[in-house]
């Protein structure tokens, strides 16, 4: 009696789906740097033209006058997020010498500086002056905080995961995921350090 030998045609080296993932990631993030860099030029390009003063309207009998947001905040936010990027960077340096406890550490106070800094971003479009509808500066203004809030969302759900996984040891003898969520950080990073560097210029 023979015996057959049946291969599963799935299995594949971790290296060959971390390579894959990490291409599928690249991708998702040129599609949305090109997104984040057209708000910008849109922000400039309607900043530059101010149609009939409609960037920043002027006060009428119906409505007060639509003054700028202290960019501030968008810095703060950048700040926090920066922290967060350099503390999952460190559980990266961790894991890449297999020392899970500072990925671990360093996954879980990455989560942390992504939540705050997505609880400030709230906080920071909750108390914005004006509405979406209040001209052109206004709109473009929640675009960017909207936009750099989603960011920090998905930050805060993709370092829950990265930080559990890391918590249940599944990281101890391949740790490509975390180099993925890190070029995730370093774009987010990024996205916002332009948001703020946008929102200084009214």
């Amino acid at each position: 009696m023979s015996v057959e030998t049946h291969v599963n045609p799935h299995h594949e080296h971790p290296d060959d789906v971390g390579s894959r993932n990490r291409l599928g990631v690249i991708l998702l993030l040129v599609a949305d740097i090109a997104f984040a860099l057209s708000i910008l030029f849109v922000y400039f390009y309607l900043k530059g033209q101010n149609v009939n003063g409609l960037w920043l309207p002027k006060a009428t009998e119906e409505s007060p006058a639509i003054l700028p947001v202290s960019s501030t905040g968008a810095w703060y936010v950048t700040a926090i997020a920066a922290f967060g990027l350099l503390a999952h960077y460190y559980g990266l340096v961790g894991v890449r010498k297999a020392n899970q406890t500072q990925l671990k550490l360093g996954g879980f106070v990455a989560m942390l500086a992504a939540l705050a800094a997505a609880i400030y971003q709230n906080i920071q479009i909750a108390n914005a002056p004006f509405t979406f509808s209040a001209g052109a500066y206004a709109s473009c203004y929640f675009l960017i905080a909207i936009i750099n809030m989603v960011h920090l969302i998905l930050t805060v759900f993709i370092s829950l995961g990265n930080w559990n996984r890391a918590r249940i040891g599944i990281y101890s003898a391949n740790h490509w995921h975390v180099d993925i969520v890190n070029l995730w950080w370093g774009w987010m990073v990024v996205s916002s350090l332009l948001g703020a560097f946008a929102l200084s210029f009214t």
